[in-house]
Protein backbone atom coordinates (compact mmCIF):
# COMPACT_ATOMS: atom_id res chain seq x y z
CA UNK A 1 0.00 0.00 0.00
CA UNK A 2 1.25 3.20 -1.25
CA UNK A 3 1.77 6.25 1.36
CA UNK A 4 1.04 9.70 0.59
CA UNK A 5 3.43 12.01 1.37
CA UNK A 6 2.29 15.20 3.83
CA UNK A 7 4.07 17.88 5.26
CA UNK A 8 4.19 18.73 8.57
CA UNK A 9 2.89 22.90 9.47
CA UNK A 10 2.96 25.40 11.68
CA UNK A 11 0.04 28.20 11.34
CA UNK A 12 -0.04 30.84 13.65
CA UNK A 13 -4.25 31.29 14.07
CA UNK A 14 -6.52 33.92 16.27
CA UNK A 15 -8.53 31.90 18.88
CA UNK A 16 -11.96 32.71 17.03
CA UNK A 17 -10.15 30.70 13.82
CA UNK A 18 -9.67 27.91 16.09
CA UNK A 19 -12.95 28.28 17.37
CA UNK A 20 -13.92 28.19 14.32
CA UNK A 21 -11.93 24.87 13.08
CA UNK A 22 -13.22 23.07 16.11
CA UNK A 23 -16.79 23.28 15.68
CA UNK A 24 -16.46 22.72 12.19
CA UNK A 25 -13.58 20.28 12.09
CA UNK A 26 -12.38 22.57 8.72
CA UNK A 27 -11.47 26.00 8.31
CA UNK A 28 -11.54 27.86 5.20
CA UNK A 29 -10.64 31.89 5.23
CA UNK A 30 -12.55 34.05 3.56
CA UNK A 31 -11.72 37.25 1.48
CA UNK A 32 -13.47 39.56 3.94
CA UNK A 33 -10.71 39.32 6.41
CA UNK A 34 -8.62 41.35 4.44
CA UNK A 35 -9.42 45.10 4.02
CA UNK A 36 -9.73 45.88 0.15
CA UNK A 37 -7.34 48.62 0.54
CA UNK A 38 -4.53 46.63 1.43
CA UNK A 39 -1.97 45.20 -1.20
CA UNK A 40 -2.30 42.25 0.69
CA UNK A 41 -5.11 41.01 -1.16
CA UNK A 42 -3.95 41.67 -4.44
CA UNK A 43 -0.52 39.85 -3.86
CA UNK A 44 -2.95 36.68 -2.13
CA UNK A 45 -4.94 36.38 -5.44
CA UNK A 46 -2.52 36.02 -7.32
CA UNK A 47 -0.85 33.08 -4.95
CA UNK A 48 -4.11 31.71 -5.15
CA UNK A 49 -3.96 31.82 -8.75
CA UNK A 50 -0.73 29.80 -8.67
CA UNK A 51 -1.99 27.22 -6.21
CA UNK A 52 -4.99 26.88 -9.09
CA UNK A 53 -1.90 26.16 -11.65
CA UNK A 54 -0.39 23.47 -9.61
CA UNK A 55 -4.12 22.04 -9.25
CA UNK A 56 -4.70 23.09 -5.80
CA UNK A 57 -7.84 25.12 -5.89
CA UNK A 58 -9.01 27.28 -3.31
CA UNK A 59 -12.94 27.55 -4.80
CA UNK A 60 -13.63 31.11 -3.53
CA UNK A 61 -11.46 31.28 -0.05
CA UNK A 62 -8.42 32.83 0.50
CA UNK A 63 -5.23 30.83 1.05
CA UNK A 64 -4.13 29.67 4.34
CA UNK A 65 -0.61 30.28 5.34
CA UNK A 66 1.94 28.42 7.61
CA UNK A 67 5.39 27.48 7.71
CA UNK A 68 7.74 24.80 6.42
CA UNK A 69 10.68 25.59 7.22
CA UNK A 70 12.58 28.30 9.27
CA UNK A 71 16.10 29.04 8.94
CA UNK A 72 16.65 25.45 8.50
CA UNK A 73 14.79 22.76 6.09
CA UNK A 74 11.87 21.13 8.06
CA UNK A 75 12.39 23.28 11.20
CA UNK A 76 9.48 24.82 13.06
CA UNK A 77 9.24 28.71 13.59
CA UNK A 78 10.22 30.11 16.68
CA UNK A 79 9.22 33.23 18.58
CA UNK A 80 11.35 35.85 16.34
CA UNK A 81 9.45 34.46 13.31
CA UNK A 82 5.95 34.97 15.25
CA UNK A 83 7.25 38.15 16.25
CA UNK A 84 7.91 39.61 13.25
CA UNK A 85 4.42 38.60 11.42
CA UNK A 86 2.32 39.77 14.28
CA UNK A 87 1.02 42.65 16.05
CA UNK A 88 0.49 43.71 19.22
CA UNK A 89 -3.26 43.84 18.59
CA UNK A 90 -2.51 39.79 17.03
CA UNK A 91 -0.87 39.09 20.16
CA UNK A 92 -4.20 41.10 22.41
CA UNK A 93 -6.61 39.16 20.28
CA UNK A 94 -5.10 35.57 21.44
CA UNK A 95 -3.14 33.48 18.92
CA UNK A 96 -2.23 29.93 18.87
CA UNK A 97 0.31 27.86 17.40
CA UNK A 98 -1.32 24.75 15.00
CA UNK A 99 1.41 22.07 14.08
CA UNK A 100 -0.35 19.90 11.69
CA UNK A 101 0.19 17.17 8.95
CA UNK A 102 -1.21 17.72 5.88
CA UNK A 103 -1.20 16.00 2.27
CA UNK A 104 1.84 17.18 0.15
CA UNK A 105 -0.34 18.21 -3.07
CA UNK A 106 -2.81 20.48 -1.43
CA UNK A 107 0.50 22.85 -0.69
CA UNK A 108 2.38 25.38 -2.52
CA UNK A 109 5.77 25.71 -1.07
CA UNK A 110 7.39 29.12 -1.51
CA UNK A 111 10.23 30.84 -0.41
CA UNK A 112 9.67 33.51 1.97
CA UNK A 113 12.43 35.64 1.30
CA UNK A 114 11.68 35.82 -2.54
CA UNK A 115 7.92 36.48 -1.11
CA UNK A 116 8.95 39.61 0.46
CA UNK A 117 10.72 41.26 -2.08
CA UNK A 118 8.09 40.59 -4.44
CA UNK A 119 5.53 41.73 -1.65
CA UNK A 120 7.18 45.10 -1.48
CA UNK A 121 9.00 45.53 -5.36
CA UNK A 122 5.97 44.60 -6.93
CA UNK A 123 2.88 44.01 -5.40
CA UNK A 124 3.14 47.20 -2.82
CA UNK A 125 3.47 49.70 -6.07
CA UNK A 126 1.38 47.64 -8.35
CA UNK A 127 3.07 46.01 -10.46
CA UNK A 128 2.45 42.74 -10.38
CA UNK A 129 2.65 42.34 -14.37
CA UNK A 130 6.02 42.46 -14.13
CA UNK A 131 6.52 39.54 -12.21
CA UNK A 132 8.96 37.13 -14.65
CA UNK A 133 9.51 33.66 -15.00
CA UNK A 134 13.02 33.77 -13.27
CA UNK A 135 11.29 35.65 -10.21
CA UNK A 136 8.50 33.05 -10.25
CA UNK A 137 11.39 30.19 -10.75
CA UNK A 138 13.33 31.49 -7.39
CA UNK A 139 9.76 31.72 -5.43
CA UNK A 140 9.17 28.03 -6.24
CA UNK A 141 12.58 26.74 -5.79
CA UNK A 142 12.08 25.13 -2.34
CA UNK A 143 13.54 21.69 -2.63
CA UNK A 144 16.15 20.54 0.09
CA UNK A 145 19.24 20.83 -2.17
CA UNK A 146 18.39 24.21 -3.54
CA UNK A 147 17.69 25.85 0.36
CA UNK A 148 19.34 28.18 1.99
CA UNK A 149 20.62 28.47 5.05
CA UNK A 150 18.51 31.15 7.09
CA UNK A 151 15.60 31.53 4.74
CA UNK A 152 11.97 30.00 5.16
CA UNK A 153 9.65 28.05 3.33
CA UNK A 154 6.21 29.46 3.48
CA UNK A 155 3.39 26.92 2.78
CA UNK A 156 0.04 28.00 1.42
CA UNK A 157 -3.59 25.63 1.18
CA UNK A 158 -6.76 25.72 0.29
CA UNK A 159 -8.06 25.10 3.76
CA UNK A 160 -7.30 23.24 7.15
CA UNK A 161 -8.92 19.94 8.75
CA UNK A 162 -9.06 19.62 12.05
CA UNK A 163 -7.91 15.63 11.39
CA UNK A 164 -4.72 16.92 10.33
CA UNK A 165 -3.70 18.34 13.67
CA UNK A 166 -0.86 17.51 16.28
CA UNK A 167 -1.37 19.88 17.90
CA UNK A 168 -2.80 23.47 19.10
CA UNK A 169 -0.81 25.24 22.01
CA UNK A 170 -0.22 29.03 22.87
CA UNK A 171 2.07 31.18 22.17
CA UNK A 172 4.27 32.30 24.92
CA UNK A 173 3.99 36.10 23.32
CA UNK A 174 2.57 39.39 25.02
CA UNK A 175 2.37 42.66 23.39
CA UNK A 176 4.92 44.44 23.88
CA UNK A 177 6.93 42.13 25.54
CA UNK A 178 10.32 42.12 23.53
CA UNK A 179 12.24 39.92 26.21
CA UNK A 180 11.79 36.28 24.66
CA UNK A 181 13.48 33.22 24.11
CA UNK A 182 14.58 33.84 20.67
CA UNK A 183 15.44 30.17 19.95
CA UNK A 184 12.24 28.99 21.14
CA UNK A 185 10.15 27.04 19.10
CA UNK A 186 6.53 27.63 18.59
Amino acid sequence: METKKTYRLWTFQSVDVIKELKSKGIFQASWARYSPTSYFPKSYRWMAKQMAANNISCIDCAPIWAWHSCEKYEKAPTLVDARCLLSDMDLQGGIQTIEFECPAELVLLSTYGTWNMMLHDTFYPGEEDKIDRKTTSRLFATERRKFRKYDSIQATLPYLKLAWVKEIRDLNLKPNDFDYNAEEEV
